[in-house]
């Protein structure tokens, strides 16, 4: 056997030996230790999403965080373990919701500011129609509920009829003056 045969068959051997010899100390475990996991955080967080209709400055515990356009949202970070109050002031000044948020452990926390809503519950025993502020809203069947979502801080005047003949059953006047949510029991 010549010298060039045995250099040319004992190639493709070396080849796949030092590509294994540099893989081996590249390898991995099989546990991750990576410390980029959204799931766990090595501080607490409060991440706060806009969708009142309006831009919003976020307050946590009187101090001014951020401001937030509608439909944007935002991160606090760091946040100290311990009872935090949030609230969201439109641009006059005027305070449209406050929470308490209750930092127990390092992980994330959410604030969601959105218009307020009222629940309908039909228990009137027939199918009925809804109507908000004089407009039609919705048509009802019993034993369901509907929302009235995005609902403006105002006084709102709701009534039932029947849908067959469109007679009134029912009516509310609701006093939207909070940014939580509202129901009004059709019985």
């Amino acid at each position: 056997m010549n010298k060039a045969r045995i250099l040319k068959s004992s190639l493709p051997l070396a080849g796949i030996m030092v590509l294994l010899a540099l893989s081996l100390p590249g390898c991995k475990s099989s546990t991750n230790t990576n410390t980029d996991d959204t799931t766990t955080t090595a501080q607490a967080r409060i991440l706060v999403s806009n969708t009142y209709g309006q831009t919003l400055e976020i307050l946590m515990d009187g101090a001014s965080q951020f401001t937030l356009t509608n439909g944007a949202s935002g991160t606090i970070k760091e946040v100290s373990v311990a009872t935090h109050t949030m609230e969201a002031k439109i641009a006059d000044g005027t305070i449209i919701d406050t929470t308490t948020i209750d930092v127990t452990q390092l992980t994330d926390y959410s604030y969601a500011i959105d218009r307020p809503d009222i629940n309908v519950v039909n228990s009137w025993g027939e199918t009925l129609r809804i109507y908000m502020d004089g407009v039609f809203q919705f048509t009802i069947v019993d034993d369901e509920n509907r929302w009235l979502i995005a609902v403006s801080l105002a006084s709102h005047f709701l009534k039932a009829t029947r849908a067959g003949d469109d007679s009134e059953v029912a009516s509310i006047t609701i006093n939207v003056t909070q940014n939580k949510d509202y129901s009004w029991t059709i019985q």
